[in-house]
């Protein structure tokens, strides 16, 4: 299993939810690291502690509700104790996200490192396609998460 993973959440037909996986293509796209694995996890609930089992480091890339400009991303980098303060910007998959890192934490099994980049998203209607913010943010995420990898390597 690899030490670090890249996890792109969200789900592509419901608009600029689909930041995360347009992400994990990007970085797909361009290689990664040995130790280092990009997955579209779409959206996964609490199977996502099955995802962070044996991880060292995970990376998170999501569609976060900030009340920022659409397009706008931000880094957390998230601790067992950070979790229950940081609930409301750590995704909009919130609760599914929320729990699963705090269940996570709570087996023992949360990785040493866990960071979120969250992307304001424009519309988050049943419609297929990134918004221009939302496709804008995708390679200054992408580059992001990228210097975020090399940092430890």
């Amino acid at each position: 299993m690899s030490e670090t993973l890249v996890l792109g959440l969200g789900n592509p037909l419901r608009g600029d939810d689909g930041v995360g996986p347009a992400v994990i293509e990007w970085l797909r796209q361009r290689g990664l690291p040995p130790g280092v694995v990009a997955v579209d996890g779409g959206t996964p609930g609490l199977d996502l502690v099955l995802m962070l089992e044996g991880r060292r480091r995970a990376i998170i890339v999501d569609t976060a509700a900030m009340g920022r400009v659409a397009g706008e991303w931000a880094r957390f980098a998230l601790d067992a104790a950070q979790l229950r303060r940081n609930r409301s910007v750590l995704s909009l998959h919130g609760a599914g996200v929320a729990d699963a890192l705090e269940l996570s934490a709570a087996l023992g099994q949360l990785p040493e490192e866990v960071v979120v980049f969250g992307v304001q998203p424009a519309h988050l209607d049943w419609s297929p396609g990134l918004s221009v913010a939302a496709q804008a943010a995708v390679p200054e995420v992408g580059r992001a998460v990228l210097r975020e990898i090399a940092n430890d390597h």
